[in-house]
């Protein structure tokens, strides 16, 4: 894939069963998938009923599960609105919906670890599925720069997974805002939360997302206020002025694009 996509009114429309490539349901869930054709990610914006059941076996790489509404567990552990749940690669786990809610779940399709990353491959010894709740994600607000947030579920530097999963929080742009143009050396999806992206052409409202593939050179506009998730599989570089050194976007680097404080 060469270009952006988005899912659009189509993927949104096509609701059906789950359809998360690396696990079975059980219960009554609904989900759109999002996979664009020769792309290495995937996305389902998910609805599950009280009481449903999603199990991971062995057979699956790095995935995320965050919690727009309701309250899922994973072995007795809730995981609640604004939360993360993490699933390592190769790791068995089986998650229960307490209540009626809705997720968007992040993954690869390759089932098998990503070892060529700016970190290098992650341990296998001590794989798990872990909750990363607001308050122990990491967070970084912008003081010196934009003013925004990112707050960070995973960004490629825990011992045992090189996923990145942060919501970005533009809601202080009351008048819009303007990004800069930049290129990332992973493919990423991003998944609207709220107002809306203009990428180019293309326009992601709320619920919508966009895949963006590796070194394509984009920036994107708001005319409004927003928020909007990023999954990646494995730690990326940035490049933002054409001709300018790589960044390694972990945490601790981010200062690098902007004033940004990690929390």
């Amino acid at each position: 894939m060469s270009t952006a996509q988005v899912s659009g009114p189509d993927w949104l429309e096509s609701r059906g069963p789950y359809a998360a490539p690396h696990c079975t349901v059980r219960g009554v869930a609904r989900g759109s998938l999002f996979h664009p054709g020769g792309f290495s990610l995937w996305r389902v914006a998910g609805s599950l009923a009280e009481g449903t059941e999603i199990e991971w076996r062995s057979d699956h790489g790095d995935e995320a599960v965050f919690v727009l509404q309701g309250s899922i567990e994973l072995d007795g552990v809730p995981v609640d609105e604004g939360s993360a749940l993490i699933i390592e690669a190769g790791v068995p786990a089986i998650i229960r919906c307490l209540v009626a809610s809705e997720v968007v779940h992040f993954g690869p399709a390759s089932i098998v670890s990503r070892v060529d990353g700016p970190c290098g491959p992650a341990a296998e010894d001590g794989r798990h599925a872990h909750v990363v709740t607001r308050e122990l994600a990491r967070t970084i607000r912008f003081e010196g720069g934009d003013g925004a947030t990112s707050v960070y579920f995973g960004d490629g530097t825990c011992p045992t997974c090189r996923i990145t999963v942060f919501a970005y929080d533009g809601s202080v742009f009351s008048g819009g805002y303007r990004g800069v143009s930049h290129l990332h050396s992973e493919d990423e999806i991003m998944h609207v939360l709220d107002g809306e992206l203009e990428v180019g052409s293309l326009r992601v409202a709320a619920g919508e997302s966009i895949a963006v593939p590796r070194q394509l050179r984009y920036s994107f506009r708001t005319p409004g206020p927003f928020n909007y998730l990023t999954y990646r599989a494995d730690v990326s570089t940035a490049v933002v002025a054409p001709g300018s050194a790589p960044v390694v976007e972990t945490v601790a680097n981010l200062g690098t694009f902007s004033a940004g404080t990690p929390e």
